[in-house]
């Protein structure tokens, strides 16, 4: 059971990132590689047709590796999101190791695919240059 509420775990990171990719690419991809950084997903919900939320932990040590996992994956996330992660990644490297679920880090991370845009117009052939001039 996972108790979101408990006083002393670190309060967990909201993280918010957009892919391209298709569903069915992303997840094995980034549940691979969260595995191999050293996290873990607790649970996976899908909010609608485009957009899901994981939930996942990791050691505080391990969350630079998670923070390149999640990029490496193919997930762009919002600055805010890099923001937040990157800061409390510095964190952990300077403050002191800690035991038990104080030195757990609980991540939201919510996922919306996004379509391909189609190929950008060529005004060229679009408008000829003719009536550009005229």
């Amino acid at each position: 059971m996972l108790v979101v509420n408990d006083p002393a775990r670190q309060p967990g990171l909201r993280l918010r990132g957009f892919t391209y990719l298709e569903r069915n690419a992303l997840l094995p991809e980034l549940g691979v590689s969260i595995d191999h950084a050293g996290g873990w997903v607790l649970d996976r919900k899908t909010l609608d047709a485009n957009s899901l939320e994981l939930v996942m932990e990791s050691q505080a040590a391990s969350l630079p590796d998670i923070y390149g996992a999640l990029l490496s994956s193919g997930l762009e996330l919002t600055r805010d999101s890099h923001r937040a992660l990157a800061q409390r990644c510095l964190c952990s490297q300077h403050l002191p190791l800690r035991r038990g679920p104080a030195g757990i880090v609980l991540m939201y991370v919510g996922i919306q695919f996004l379509e391909q845009s189609p190929q950008p117009l060529d005004m060229a052939q679009v408008l000829p240059l003719k009536s550009v001039v005229a």
